[in-house]
């Protein structure tokens, strides 16, 4: 792993940027000459924040006059402020199985800064742990960039000692580049029932020696756990193909032996954004098939990345490199008997150019039982006739304008055109989550291939459930391309549209359920709302979506109490 550090030089203007390899780091002042570490080029002694730096003001609660008011609150279960023995203390406590409770901080991290103390003094009582390891009492911790975005997780501080003595747990932790903002989150991650309380979060800053042994250790596990996961990368790669090809029977999906294939899952959105995260998409896929028990992986995809055009700023790619990790996904799903939905993610209406799009990516896989086609991510601003057949649509936005049409018959004709007789999935009107209009006349023609599965996306501000999904889903294979909910609010729906996931979550799952509708849930990634992860080390799903995601995929039913 590479570490850059940019160190800024305390009470000056002057900042002084270097790069470091794995295991570099700044000296600090007053430590002698410029120190050489790890065979690295020479770094300067530069002015940092000193050793032994509390960065918690008030984090000794059990010394505590009053109760400090630095710390958030809750989404569920109980928090208060108590006292024993003239010793002061925060209590967590759970209320009901599956509870998620949590105090929240977020403490400056000083400029310079490259390793910290992380330790609290705590006493678990009665904890009984849900059914996936991280459902326990933890602290998660998280750095934040100048912006306020996360940018990297630290593995949780695990308090697992149970029973009536107060115990104390350090954690020394690297600081990435970047990093201005520290978030603290002590908590009862989803346990059945229990209760945490706390005398104690303090975060103190080390010295250069211990900092740059905290590096180095970080920098040799994360190399290790690279390497670790890249031999089960190719032995999943190099796996028999156990996926059996689909066929769409009346609104189920089914094998030809007619076994019923019910797919859930989730999105992973890397592709679509960065289409040079190679290990991480493909680390991703693994963890959300193995320890998430997922059945298929959506997998949005450019074409302008598909055909080397770049994006945005990015003037080209590599094409090739490009398609061949689009090949592993599938790989990887095939050996675990699974499935991908390979998404054109793309907008608005289908142009040529995804017709173009299709013809070579059908014929790429044309007939893989693990691949299902979705032609157009999500359609919208347009009439159901244009939909399907084509006509001209107004571009909304900064640059309006007309884009003629082809229509999605037009795509589905140039998969078949191919070959290729697998699953196509449709997107409806909205952004995808109109389905109304397939029962009322414009149902695709499939052209002889093995069925059309209709798709919908719907999140915490849709509503009309039924009226816009069930009449197509007692006819056709619906799947929910996409659904979640975030507690940070979209910016382009108004805020009072946005129902808390904590109520959502349950029952949009329950609706799913109920309705035997198959679904991937969006996004198995730490940044792309509604994400499904808080870190990249796969070490915590997110409170609010993630965990209700994982809880279903393994198994948990969810009772729809309300319908939206």
């Amino acid at each position: 792993m590479r570490i850059r550090r940019c160190v800024f030089v305390v009470g000056a203007s002057a900042v002084l940027a270097s790069t470091l390899r794995a295991g570099e780091l700044d000296t600090a002042p007053g430590a002698g000459p410029a120190t050489n570490v790890g065979g690295g080029a020479e770094i300067a002694p530069v002015a940092i924040t000193p050793a032994g730096s509390e960065l918690v003001a008030d984090g000794n609660f059990a010394a505590a006059v009053a109760q400090p008011l630095d710390w958030g609150g809750t989404p569920g279960g109980v928090v208060s402020w108590e006292t024993e023995n003239g010793q002061r203390f925060f209590r967590l406590s759970a209320t009901r199985s599956g509870e998620h409770v949590q105090l929240y901080r977020v403490i400056t991290v000083p400029p310079g800064v490259a390793g910290l103390d992380f330790s609290t003094t705590y006493r678990a009582t009665s904890v009984k742990p849900g059914p996936f390891p991280e459902d326990n009492a933890r602290v998660i911790l998280e750095f934040l960039d100048i912006l306020h975005k996360p940018i990297k997780a630290p593995p949780p501080v695990t308090l697992a000692e149970t029973g009536s003595a107060w115990k104390t747990v350090h954690e020394r932790i690297a600081v990435p580049e970047g990093a201005r903002e520290m978030a603290i989150m002590p908590c009862l991650f989803r346990v059945d029932s229990g209760t945490l309380e706390l005398a104690s979060i303090q975060v103190t800053t080390l010295g250069a020696a211990d900092a740059i042994a905290v590096v180095q250790s970080s920098s040799q596990a994360e190399a290790s756990k690279l390497a670790d996961q890249d031999a089960i990368i190719a032995r999943d790669i190099a796996g028999t193909a156990k996926s059996a090809e689909l066929k769409a029977s009346g609104n189920q999906l089914v094998t030809a032996a007619g076994k019923e294939i019910r797919l859930q899952g989730v999105n992973i959105g890397n592709l679509s954004i960065r289409p040079d995260e190679e290990h991480k998409i493909l680390w991703s896929a693994h963890v959300a098939l193995e320890d998430w028990r997922a059945n298929v992986i959506r997998l949005p995809i450019l074409d302008s990345f598909w055909f080397g055009r770049g994006r945005g700023t990015m003037a080209g790619n590599d094409a090739t490199a490009y398609r061949a990790i689009a090949d592993k996904v599938i790989h990887i799903a095939a050996a675990h008997g699974a499935y991908v939905v390979f998404d054109l993610h793309r907008y608005l209406t289908p142009d040529q150019s995804c017709v173009d799009f299709w013809k070579d990516a059908a014929a790429r896989y044309a007939n893989n039982p693990a691949v299902l086609f979705d032609i157009l991510n999500e359609p919208h601003d347009t009439t159901w006739d244009v939909w399907r057949n084509g006509g001209v649509v107004h571009e909304k936005g900064k640059n309006p304008h007309d884009v003629t049409g082809v229509g999605m018959q037009a795509l589905v004709d140039a998969v078949r055109g191919t070959g290729a007789k697998n699953i196509i999935v449709a997107g409806g009107l909205g952004y995808a989550f109109d389905l109304s209009g397939i029962v009322n006349g414009y149902a695709l023609d499939d052209k002889g291939g093995n069925g059309i599965m209709y798709a919908t996306h719907f999140y915490n501000w849709h509503g009309g459930w039924a009226k816009h999904i069930l009449g197509t889903a007692a006819k056709y294979p619906v799947l929910v391309g996409e659904c979640g909910a975030d507690t940070s609010k979209m910016n382009f729906v108004p805020v009072n549209k946005q129902e808390d996931p904590y109520t959502w979550a349950p029952d949009a799952i329950g609706f799913i359920q109920k309705n035997h509708l198959n679904w991937t849930a969006w996004c198995f990634h730490t940044r792309a709302n509604p994400n499904l992860l808080l870190d990249w080390d796969y070490d915590t799903p997110t409170p609010y979506w993630g965990a209700f995601v994982k809880a279903a995929l393994n198994g948990q039913n969810y009772e729809m109490k309300r319908e939206r």
